[in-house]
């Protein structure tokens, strides 16, 4: 069965917490329930415990009532305290003030249950969707009046969830290169008939492909395409390989599964394809417009022969596409098993229940956490590897009643370097829904449902609204910095809720070359950094921006490529510090075995992760190469046709993170504790956060504490809510402290 944990959203009340947590008015209505049934029904009324479990101190219930032809499934909750008896009938009578509440015999029921949308009238014309089957599935509608119950919806959420992890899984397990396999580097989506995300990562993009490019879509039918241009910047490179599988149940288009995934290689003038040099898109490698690859089951071998042929890795990339294929499939065939299950019409109404939870659950965090005032913030990205930069992203954002507005007016131009960011409007949507719910609630299910919420304004022509051929390769840069805008900008708001700033970069190492048995290598790995300060706790150190991003194991790069791994470790002191400290970044040094060349992409070289509320900024990131004659050399942060040799060495550092609040606010045991672990050092814990540390024994003198941070606290100017820090001797310290101690991660 799914979750028994009420969702945002299934019900008008404004609080979901079950009765054994709160409030008395639910306490005393789930106390007196069968009274206040009776009462209103009579004899008229009659309930069933659906299904309960017992999980540690907690009972959870499932209970359906029946009241003058009406029914009502809600979920219910109670603290066991020794007495099973007595909780399932807590938990019981929780479940049935739910179903009460929901029934609202005196006519004031709220007006978002889940009801589907009224059938339409005529068909749409021709030229509105691109094929019979599109409009066919775009004019559905379900018959007025109908509903889903919670129960049911809960259900179909958890297997589409489900689903979306198998996806993922089959693609692991299936795929043949690091980035994929390993480091996970892949998104994947469920979407409606509409083509709307009702589960996934990366936002509706179905509408506009299907729209600019007309197909007749067949079961068995699979699109391939990675040219951001003729998909409105779904994706946003041409290494990204997106697929799309229609999904039809019984020849009726139900929805679209999608993944894609990052190619080791797709051409172009540098191994990897994302050549720091590039000037416009077609120097960057083969593109690839929507073709179907698959067409009624059949594999379009000639397509897939000249795209192969067009990459240094054809049977890697032939692995890593077949696996992203059997992924979207995996979804598909669950999607097709949900509609077997409960019908059509049911998953129907399902997915417009999940859009609209998810869109009632966005109003409410609009209203509480955007300001009504228009508030803006900039950050930069330092260069586009051409020698231009800084390049400035400014964000205005402001609400009028329950919608969200975001302007970009004001970001630079877009840039004669790849660092161009072609931002489909959905996908910022995307990071924005993920941002907020991230940050303010969890426990949403991130969908498409509040899309019509928020309006988005991007200059074209800028950074993050290139015009065609603008290069693209190294977009991530611009990606990262969106979320460290994002949240300058919320924080004017509620900055007690807003973070710091993370490495706002995606640090790529790239080693190619052939090896003494005379084979190509080729090797792409993303490195991590410091994750911000946050109001509720420390920043991680060395740690992706996407939740499921990995490391690539020591073993697995020892094991298939021509390097040692002589150091993977945190940089002592490189987050900022705070209440709550920025997170560390990261170094990884590499010892190159075999003749070859290194690609460096990065950023953050010359702009900290600035601090929030008092907090201080986090380190630049820094590269260098050791070689043996020419000794020690600073790389830029972006680099292409690095010539190494066995024996080289090329040491790799990210960007420390941001700090939270006050140092002096920190608990002298946290302090403590991170000098023991060797994140912070003696001299920083002194100077930074007023904390006296023996060096001996790393215990805590307190009395000389208290006495120091006074003084620093008389002495000092007042705290500044965001701290851009500065470049400290040539090199970033955002405590201003030198260190190159590191800790192995």
């Amino acid at each position: 069965m799914g979750t028994l944990d009420v969702q945002p959203g299934v019900t008008a009340e404004p609080s979901e917490t079950p009765v054994s947590v709160a409030d008395e008015g639910q306490a005393s209505l789930d106390s007196g329930i069968r009274k206040i049934l009776t009462e209103r029904y009579g004899d008229g009324w009659s309930h069933e415990i659906v299904e309960h479990s017992i999980d540690g101190d907690e009972v959870r219930v499932v209970c359906r009532l029946e009241a003058d032809g009406l029914t009502s499934t809600q979920h219910g909750s109670a603290r066991n305290s020794g007495n099973v008896g007595i909780a399932l009938q807590r938990a019981s009578d929780n479940a049935l003030a739910r179903c009460y509440r929901e029934l609202d015999p005196d006519g004031t029921r709220a007006t978002d249950s889940f009801k589907a949308p009224a059938a339409s009238t005529s068909s749409l014309p021709q030229d509105d969707l691109p094929t019979a089957a599109v409009r066919l599935a775009a004019s559905q509608r379900q018959r007025p009046g109908q509903q889903i119950d919670t129960v049911t919806l809960d259900l179909i959420e958890n297997a589409l969830r489900n689903a979306r992890h198998e996806m993922d899984a089959v693609l692991f397990r299936s795929a043949m290169s690091p980035v994929i396999r390993e480091q996970h580097d892949e998104f994947p989506m469920i979407t409606d008939r509409r083509g709307r995300m009702i589960v996934g990562q990366f936002g509706s993009y179905v509408a506009q492909m299907l729209r600019e490019k007309k197909f007749d879509l067949s079961p068995g039918d699979v699109i391939l395409q990675s040219d951001p241009y003729q998909c409105g910047g779904a994706i946003s490179h041409i290494n990204d390989w997106l697929v799309l599988v229609p999904v039809f149940h019984q020849e009726a288009l139900v929805g679209f599964s999608s993944m894609f995934g990052h190619m080791m290689d797709v051409g172009g003038p540098v191994a990897g394809s994302m050549p720091t040099g590039a000037t416009t898109i077609y120097g960057e490698g083969i593109r690839i417009p929507p073709i179907k690859i698959f067409e009624k089951g059949k594999v379009n071998q000639a397509a897939l022969d000249l795209i192969l042929n067009n990459t240094r890795t054809p049977q890697m990339n032939y692995s890593d596409l077949m696996a992203i294929i059997a992924g979207s499939r995996a979804g598909e065939k669950r999607v097709v098993e949900i509609c077997d299950r409960f019908g059509r019409e049911t998953y129907f109404q399902a997915c417009e229940a999940l859009l609209d939870r998810t869109r009632q659950a966005m109003k409410r965090l609009i209203v509480q956490n955007l300001p009504t005032e228009p508030q803006s913030f900039e950050d930069y990205v330092d260069d586009d590897g051409c020698g231009n930069g800084p390049f400035k992203m400014k964000l205005t954002l402001w609400r009028e009643g329950e919608h969200a507005f975001f302007d970009w007016t004001g970001t630079s131009d877009q840039a004669p370097g790849p660092i161009n960011f072609y931002l489909h409007e959905g996908m910022f949507k995307m990071f924005i829904g993920v941002y907020m719910i991230m940050v303010f609630d969890p426990q949403i299910l991130f969908n498409d449902g509040f899309y019509d919420l928020v309006h988005v304004t991007m200059p074209t022509g800028s950074v993050l609204q290139p015009e065609f051929p603008a290069a693209l390769g190294c977009r991530t840069h611009a990606l990262a910095r969106q979320f460290d805008v994002l949240g300058g900008a919320l924080s004017h708001k509620a900055p007690e809720l807003a973070t710091a700033a993370g490495y706002g970069s995606s640090p790529h190492f790239l080693y190619s070359g052939i090896d003494r048995q005379g084979t190509p290598f080729q090797l792409m790995e993303i490195l991590y950094g410091g994750i911000p300060g946050r109001p509720v706790g420390d920043g991680l150190d060395g740690h992706s921006w996407w939740p499921l991003f990995e490391n690539i194991p020591t073993e697995y790069l020892e094991i298939y490529f021509p390097l040692v791994v002589e150091s993977y470790a945190s940089i002592r002191d490189s987050g900022g510090a705070g209440q709550h400290r920025g997170g560390n970044g990261v170094e990884k040094i590499y010892h190159i075995l075999e003749p070859g060349e290194v690609s460096i992409h990065d950023d953050r070289h010359q702009s900290q992760p600035w601090g929030i509320l008092g907090g201080k900024p986090g380190t630049c990131s820094e590269k260098w190469i050791i070689q043996k004659e020419a000794g020690r050399k600073a790389l830029p942060s972006k680099v292409d046709h690095v010539q190494v040799y066995p024996g080289d060495r090329i040491i790799f550092r990210t960007a420390g993170a941001g700090g939270w609040g006050d140092p002096l606010e920190r608990e002298v045991g946290a302090v403590r504790n991170d000098v023991a672990r060797n994140l912070v050092g003696v001299d920083t814990a002194r100077q930074a956060y007023g904390v006296i540390i023996n060096e001996n024994t790393l215990e805590a003198d307190i009395r000389q504490t208290e006495e120091l941070r006074q003084r620093m606290r008389n002495n000092r100017s007042p705290l500044a809510v965001f701290d851009f820090g500065s470049r400290i001797g040539g090199v970033s310290h955002g405590n201003g402290v030198v260190s190159d101690e590191r800790t192995p991660v």
